[in-house]
């Protein structure tokens, strides 16, 4: 598979972790630019994950097993490590990892060990011809810049959590490969203690079909309990605006945008949000964007498929006596 594209696989705890699922989705293109869907693989670092590797042969896409006792735990020394020959064996043009805190950890330390191109939060990658041609957002999100490289070495690219649509599991299986790790545990300078979760598990925004969001034209805290009633009524959870957060009215997990979550719910619900770069890039790509604000000229409703000039306190109420009714 020289020239083809490597997906570097997170997991935890048994568990992929969907953002996985999203580099497929972005790697296929790819692969077909270079020939064919076979040019791309992905790559399970572990210790008896031998499971997760043949779940995810089921996507279509041959599967490389990098078994080692000292990769049961991640740590970037170790993926470095790991990576390295496998990188070095199979020469792939485009390597693949998540911009999350695992992937934004051993990406720069990969590239920089083997002197390999970078670019990093990425929200979409093209190949065209010798090229390859990276979307990327800069200027605190105010300016969407395209990014080219030449290079005849890889180069590693990490995507930004919910920038691509994730993919289903196709008809039939491909292959796991077990290969050969060469690695010193000597040299891996972290260890691993413990994993620690927050005392109160939260809503996980990203994985949501349906999202009501409030902002600060909610006026008060106490008004949280009606978006709160809302999103139960229609099957929904609710998210925020960072105000919100920053005021601790919600948990910063709440938070939508770009310091918070990157979103593709079938149905997001803006309530009292006036629309910020910054929002807007954490949930524009929705199925379905409704927009309550009092605000005619907000930005909110240049991106709103149906917008209300509204008290969203006083609509939504309306809304649920509807629904009950």
């Amino acid at each position: 598979m020289a020239g083809g594209v490597l997906i570097v696989a997170e997991h935890l705890e048994g568990r992929i972790a969907p953002s996985t699922l999203e580099l497929i989705a972005a790697a296929r293109p790819l692969a077909r630019s270079l020939g064919d869907e076979r040019n791309a693989r992905i790559a399970v670092l572990g210790h008896g994950v031998r499971g997760i590797a043949t779940h995810l042969a089921g996507y279509t896409l041959d599967v490389l097993l990098l078994d080692h006792p000292a990769l049961a735990e991640y740590t970037g020394d170790g993926y470095v490590q790991a990576l390295r020959g496998t990188v070095e064996s199979t020469k792939p043009r485009v390597i693949l990892a998540a911009h999350t805190s695992q992937g934004y950890d051993f990406a720069p330390a990969l590239a920089g060990t083997m002197d390999l191109p970078l670019l990093t939060n990425c929200l979409a990658i093209d190949l065209e011809g010798d090229r390859l041609v990276a979307t990327r957002r800069l200027l605190n999100e105010k300016v969407q810049a395209q990014v080219e490289i030449r290079s005849d070495r890889p180069v590693v690219v990490t995507m930004r959590p919910g920038a691509v649509k994730a993919v289903g599991p196709a008809r039939g299986t491909m292959t796991v490969t077990e290969v050969p790790v060469t690695l010193d545990p000597a040299a891996i300078r972290e260890t691993f203690v413990r994993l620690e979760r927050p005392g109160v598990q939260d809503i996980d925004l990203s994985t949501a079909d349906i999202i009501v969001s409030a902002g600060r034209g909610i006026q008060k805290k106490e008004n949280l309990a009606l978006v709160e009633e809302f999103a139960k009524a229609i099957g929904g959870v609710v998210g925020a605006s960072r105000p919100l957060t920053d005021m601790d009215w919600l948990p910063k997990t709440r938070q939508v945008g770009q310091s918070g979550k990157t979103v593709r719910p079938k149905l997001y619900v803006a309530c009292g949000i006036s629309g910020a770069m910054q929002h807007v890039a954490g949930m524009k790509d929705a199925g379905l964007i409704v927009a309550i604000n009092t605000d005619p000229t907000a930005p909110i409703f240049e991106v709103a498929h149906f917008g209300f000039v509204a008290d969203a306190l006083k609509l939504l109420p309306a809304t649920l006596k509807e629904l009950k009714a």
